[in-house]
């Protein structure tokens, strides 16, 4: 019994210093430690957007593309400022500072949408 209650302690500690990465668990060379906590998802009000590169250091979390539609023919077009919203609450998900390279498209009816609007950002942390 004690034996079974150690192994499983020893399994606890090495489980614990483990990081999952795509699905696996990768443990830390020796010497290493473990990588800490993924950041909390910031807010989309908090999130920067920048239409280029900013001019500071930045490490990319990955690109980022939505569409806002219309839901009837009778409802507005899908504006620049709700695509731009939209991405900055995809970012916040990811706990980004900023989104950079934005473009925002032109309204064009889809099959699924009277009106449909594509935006596409880099969400970046600095």
């Amino acid at each position: 019994m004690k034996t079974t209650l150690v192994a499983c302690a020893a399994a606890l500690v090495f489980v614990a210093a483990c990081d999952v990465q795509d699905g696996q668990y990768v443990v830390p060379a020796s010497g290493e430690t473990a990588p800490a906590a993924v950041a909390a998802p910031s807010t989309p009000d908090s999130i920067q957007v920048f239409e280029g590169a900013p001019n500071r250091a930045f490490s990319s979390l990955g690109e980022i593309e939505i569409d806002v539609n219309k839901l009837t023919a009778f409802h507005p077009n899908p504006t620049r400022e709700q695509a731009i919203e939209r991405l900055r609450q995809e970012a916040a998900k990811r706990g980004a500072d900023a989104i950079i390279n934005v473009t925002v498209g032109e309204v064009k009816i889809s099959p699924i949408s009277w009106g449909s609007r594509n935006a596409t950002a880099t969400a970046v942390k600095f």
